[in-house]
């Protein structure tokens, strides 16, 4: 779907090492993903370049449509962007096969979750990280991330502020029963509201 197999981003950013089985923010501390909304209609595929010093990012002109490979050296990467108050809004870039089949992965969830709700258009995804998994790839081996999509709530206007503490319009809620919640359910949900 994104097309991302092999054949300028804002300074604050987010990496996911799979040799470390860590992820790191821009001034290299290792951090501790958890929750965190997925701007997944802003998605960015293409090549890119990284080495030392040296980042050349070439997007496709719509995402998954394969463009020419600039040079031998650009690999099918993405650039995405995640939001939280913790890190603020924060890209998530890469080319290594790993993080590139977590991306495939954790878009084609979202986009086919986004299908059943009702205003689709106007909610954006929460994503949990839940680890990584060991997968052999040809004669290696790397870690894939693996994300579970936990909830789906309006964009909070601190995502596009560049992490101000605003939060647009409640989304409209489903038309149900009301359900009692527990003590943990309502813990968890105040814990997402000092997240977002």
């Amino acid at each position: 779907m994104l097309n991302l197999s092999s054949g300028g981003g804002n300074g604050n950013f987010i990496r996911f090492s799979p040799q470390a089985n860590a992820w790191t923010n821009s001034q290299g501390e290792e951090i501790q993903l958890k929750k965190v909304i997925f701007d997944v209609d802003n998605v960015q595929t293409g090549w890119l370049l990284l080495g030392v010093g040296v980042r050349d990012w070439q997007p496709d002109a719509a995402v998954g449509r394969k463009g020419a490979q600039p040079t031998p050296e650009h690999k099918r990467g993405f650039n995405v962007s995640f939001y939280n108050k913790q890190l603020g809004t924060c890209e998530w870039s890469s080319n290594g096969v790993g993080p590139n089949m977590g991306l495939e992965q954790l878009y084609v969830k979202c986009m086919e979750e986004r299908k059943a709700l009702p205003l689709n258009e106007s909610l954006v995804p929460v994503c949990e990280y839940k680890g990584s998994k060991l997968e052999k790839i040809g004669k290696g081996t790397t870690r894939i991330p693996q994300f579970d999509v936990v909830d789906w709530i309006a964009r909070p206007a601190g995502m596009d502020a560049g992490g101000g503490d605003e939060v647009a319009a409640p989304a409209p809620a489903p038309a149900t029963a009301p359900v009692a919640k527990t003590v943990a359910q309502r813990a968890v949900e105040e814990n997402d509201d000092e997240m977002f």
